[in-house]
Formats: C-alpha cells, sequence, structure tokens
C-alpha cells in the first residue's frame, strides 16, 4: 500500500498528536545486522519504580515497509517526513490508514514539527531511528533505540560524567519552560549515552549509566512484562502497547453511566497490543496477564464472548468492527488475534487502551 498526504496536511495533523541484558534472539550484532524482537528490545530497558507505566515499542523499519512508505535522508525535508510519519502515526491518507501503526517515543514528540532541530541539538532524529522502546511517564522516562548511531553522534553534546552526556544545563528533572526546544520539551535537560549501535535517552542521569554498562535489572526481569513480550513475539507483532499496573476494573471508569457487556469476571493486571501485516492487511495481538495460570484458562470464554458479543461503552458491538481469529491461554497470559472489518479499527483499539473501554475492562 501507498500512502500519501500532503506536507501541510500532514504537519497540521502531526500537532495533535532503550549491552549486557539476558541475551534473546534479537538485538544488534557486531555486523550491523538486525534481528528485531519485542523481547530482545525490551531487555535494553532498565526496571522502572513506577507501579503504573506505559511501554511504547516499534521496528520502525517493518512498520515503514509494511505501509509502502519511503524513509527520508534528510530531517529537514520537511515534506518528505510528514509523507512518511503521518500515515505510521495514524492519520488516513488517501488510502486508507498504515497496517502497523507507531506510537512515538515521548521524546521525540514534540520533534515531529520539526526534525531538523531536534537533529541539531541531539545530534540524531527519528529518520535515523530502526526501532525503539519506551516508557513516557516521569519520573524516569526512559528512551532507548537502535538505528544510524555511533561514536560520533553524541560528540556534540557536554558530558556529564561517565560516558553520558546531556542536551541542557541543570539537575535531573528540572528546567525552565522558557528554555524548551525540539528535545527539551519541558525545558529539563535530557540525559544521552550511545554504544553498539544503540541510544539512550532519560530524564534521568542515573538511568543512563546504568544502561550504558548493561541494565542491571532490565524491564524483562518483571514477569508479567516478560510473559507478555513471549505472547507478542509469538505473534510476530513489530509494534506494540503496554499498560502494566493500572486499574481496568469497570467500577474504576470516570463515567459512571458507563455500560460494557460482558466483562470478564476475573482481575487482569497487564494488557500488551501488538500489530503486524498479513498481506498488508493489519493483524492485531491482544495479551492478557492474569494473576495466575487458573485465572487466565478460566478467562478464556469469557474474553471470547466479550468479542463476538460484547459492546463497548458507547454500546457499540465489537464485532462490528473486529473479527476474533484464535484465543488461547499459556500460562497467566489469554492472547486474542483479530483482524478488522472497518478501516481503521487496528488503530483505534490504542485509543480503547488509554480509554479503559472495552475489550480492556474487567468485571
Amino acid at each position: 500500500m501507498r500512502a500519501m498526504i500532503t506536507a501541510g496536511v500532514a504537519l497540521a495533523l502531526l500537532t495533535a498528536s532503550a549491552c549486557g541484558a539476558p541475551a534473546r534472539d534479537g538485538g544488534d550484532g557486531a555486523d550491523g545486522d538486525r534481528d528485531f524482537s519485542i523481547g530482545s528490545t525490551l531487555d535494553q530497558v532498565p526496571a522502572t519504580d513506577l507501579e503504573e507505566y506505559t511501554v511504547r515499542i516499534a521496528d520502525v523499519d517493518a512498520a515503514t515497509e509494511a505501509a509502502g512508505l519511503e524513509r527520508p535522508d534528510d530531517p529537514g525535508d520537511e515534506a518528505a517526513t510528514a509523507q512518511w510519519l503521518a500515515p505510521l502515526t495514524g492519520q488516513r491518507s488517501q488510502d486508507g490508514y498504515a497496517p502497523i501503526p507507531l506510537f512515538l517515543p515521548e521524546l521525540t514528540v514534540r520533534s515531529t514539527l520539526n526534525l531538523a532541530e531536534f537533529d541539531d541539538l541531539a545530534g540524531w532524529s527519528l529518520v535515523d531511528v530502526a526501532s525503539y522502546a519506551d516508557i513516557p511517564e516521569a519520573p524516569g522516562r526512559f528512551t532507548v533505540i537502535a538505528g544510524d548511531v555511533d561514536d560520533d553522534t553524541l560528540a556534540h553534546l557536554p558530558e556529564v560524567g561517565d560516558g553520558v552526556r546531556t542536551v541542557g544545563e541543570g539537575e535531573d528533572g528540572r528546567g525552565d519552560l522558557s528554555g524548551r526546544n525540539a528535545v527539551q520539551s519541558t525545558g529539563a535537560p535530557v540525559r544521552m549515552a550511545q554504544r553498539d549501535g544503540q541510544l539512550a535517552a532519560s530524564d534521568s542521569t542515573a538511568v543512563v549509566k546504568d544502561w550504558l554498562s548493561g541494565p542491571s535489572e532490565p524491564l524483562t526481569t518483571d514477569p508479567t512484562v516478560d510473559s507478555l513480550a513471549d505472547a507478542l513475539d509469538e505473534a510476530g507483532s513489530v509494534s506494540a502497547l503496554m499498560s502494566v499496573g493500572h486499574d481496568f476494573s469497570a467500577d474504576s471508569q470516570p463515567v459512571s453511566e458507563q455500560s460494557f457487556g460482558p466483562l470478564p469476571p476475573s482481575d487482569f493486571d497487564a494488557v500488551a497490543l501488538g500489530w503486524s501485516a498479513d498481506d498488508d492487511e493489519p493483524v492485531v495481538t491482544i495479551a492478557y496477564h492474569f494473576a495466575d495460570e487458573a485465572a487466565a484458562s478460566d478467562s478464556v470464554e469469557s474474553l471470547r464472548e466479550v468479542f463476538e458479543d460484547g459492546t463497548d461503552s458507547r454500546g457499540t458491538r465489537l464485532s462490528d468492527s473486529l473479527a476474533l481469529g484464535e484465543i488461547t491461554a499459556q500460562g497467566p497470559v489469554v492472547t486474542a488475534t483479530l483482524s478488522t472489518k472497518e478501516d481503521g479499527a487496528h488503530a483505534d483499539l490504542a485509543t480503547r487502551l488509554r480509554q479503559r473501554d472495552a475489550p480492556f475492562v474487567h468485571g
């Protein structure tokens, strides 16, 4: 599918809009070859102290290829970068939606309007990113990218110790809003480091130092994250959102008159959404993490009923836009595979997850 969009419209739409870790299949080899996987990418993300957090992961190369798009060479070419990024970030083109949506790292979201400024300040930009993982919540925001980065990428930046460099001056997390730019969205300094074709960025110097020597405790040491990553990799997902530790109960929803039905009775404490493509058509994988294997097994049929007969908070049947393929339980995880009946339904699931609408609610 060749997605095209005019530069002016794209830029307007875009305004609305992470060595030493346990080895897995995937990652960057010494020869520069890259074999992406969700798990190996999350192996490069240090564990977080946050009780509730989101993780964004994507193979930008795979998403670009699936959409029939071309990555621009020059971050200063606004028309080319708009034609590339707008369809990938959820904007509808004349050919419909890109089959694999990207949810960009928080650090780079502001830069979509000015990749050239970001590149001038940081020494790299989105056009250099082959894949990434990102935790957007503060404190301790963290992004790791793999791509066209080397020892010279950050050489122009001042060093704040032990290989960690900085865009902006001052203490961690403290900044002046008047000093905001394409990299420093809040005016606070952004710490960066590079190794082995990867680059990490965070608002925490300590987190970047830890990553530089190899995360002492990667995010995948959390069995919840690890099991969700395994489920998405088994499904071949190349773009993903994880929501970990949030309250998915119907009673927690802010609108009291919301009526979901039916709902799975067992609680799940984390959800992962993954996207891939088959013959240019989107394939969605949803993985739910339950307390144990028994709870997951007991939830398969109730989740099947959600997708086949359930409605969302607006009373719309999920089966009007989504077609359930396979749904299975393995350990504490239930995995559902879906195709779409309506253009854009695959990307709309990300909004449903953020808003805690069906199918991301339990009884």
